[in-house]
């Protein structure tokens, strides 16, 4: 009897192990633990309707316009991270534009998308900024949770 309690804890104790390893070297691939992956928008407006946040976004180079519930909102700029947030932040104030940041969570696929970005975020070079902030940008379509 004794036997066969020890045999019958020890294979309880092995299987939660296997399930525990399993578990953590599967976690990216199959997605088990959601992080809570935000990114701050500049949001230059909210629109009832379709054709007015086209418009917008038309006024405005590298724009997208995502649905949001019954609202369309158009971004001009994402950025991650304190640093970043305020070049971008300053980079439209220096061109007149009013921008909103917003909070939005993506993926995880997308934050370590635009981390390979994150170097070159941090440079004063407006030609440099628009480049790789339209390059986010065409990433992020899809990827807002």
């Amino acid at each position: 009897m004794k036997k066969t309690i020890i045999t019958i804890l020890f294979a309880f104790l092995l299987g939660c192990i296997l399930s525990c390893l399993t578990i953590y070297e599967l976690k990216d691939k199959l997605n088990f633990i959601v992080d809570d992956e935000t990114v701050t928008a500049f949001q230059v407006g909210v629109y009832k309707s379709l054709e007015n946040a086209q418009k917008t976004a038309s006024n405005h180079p590298n724009a997208i316009t995502v649905k949001d519930g019954d609202y369309y909102r158009v971004y001009i700029g994402i950025a991650k991270g304190q640093e970043w947030e305020k070049t971008l932040e300053s980079y439209y104030q220096n061109k007149n534009v009013n921008v909103y940041p917003k909070e939005i969570k993506v993926t995880s696929s997308f934050m370590k998308e635009i981390s390979k970005y994150e170097s070159f975020m941090t440079q004063t070079d407006e030609g440099v900024l628009e480049e790789v902030n339209s390059k986010i940008l065409k990433q992020l379509e899809g990827e807002i949770l």
